[in-house]
């Protein structure tokens, strides 16, 4: 390598000083943007790495967040799973009760018309059994009535009887 440096310089192209001369400029040129422009360089790429670190830090908080915010969505997801289950059988309890108390009301209504229709019988009975013993006391007067306006003999008496007997089925 310096047989190669030593050649360049031999040949008579290049000078020595102008060599020199070129060395000195690019060392100064070197210092200038290392005082001008290396400063400005390397604070702007440190802010620049800085903000890709806090980019990164973000990124990461920002994923355990979402994170968090998956789980309580999946927890009140569940939650609301557990209470909607909760209002469909409270509405099937309810609906069951419901059912049953009409159930219930139907029974109970049955058994009351059956009394009253018990009731309602009796009384036709003794409406029927009250007419029959007034219609009896009514056919006795007039029977009464005939006896006591003719004398009558065994056989006009059982005639009379049959009479009322046949009256009684009509």
């Amino acid at each position: 390598m310096f047989q190669s440096l030593i050649k360049i310089f031999s040949s008579g192209d290049l000078y020595l000083g102008n060599a020199i001369w070129y060395l000195v400029c690019f060392a100064l040129l070197l210092i200038g943007i290392k005082k001008a422009a290396w400063g400005p360089i390397t604070d702007m790429m440190e802010k620049r790495r800085q903000q890709v670190l806090d980019d990164l830090d973000s990124a990461a908080e920002n994923r355990k967040k979402a994170e968090v915010l998956a789980n309580q969505r999946e927890a009140a997801l569940s939650d609301s799973r557990k209470e909607a289950s909760k209002i469909l059988s409270d509405a099937r309890a309810n609906a069951q009760a419901t059912g049953e108390q009409i159930v219930k009301d139907a029974n109970d209504e049955a058994s009351a018309i059956r009394k009253q229709a018990k009731v309602d019988a009796d009384q036709a009975r003794t409406d029927a059994l009250k007419h029959a013993h007034d219609d009896v006391a009514d056919i006795s007067v007039a029977i009464a009535e005939k006896l006591i306006s003719k004398n009558l003999s065994s056989d006009d008496h059982d005639a009379l009887v049959d009479q009322f007997i046949k009256g009684l089925n009509k």
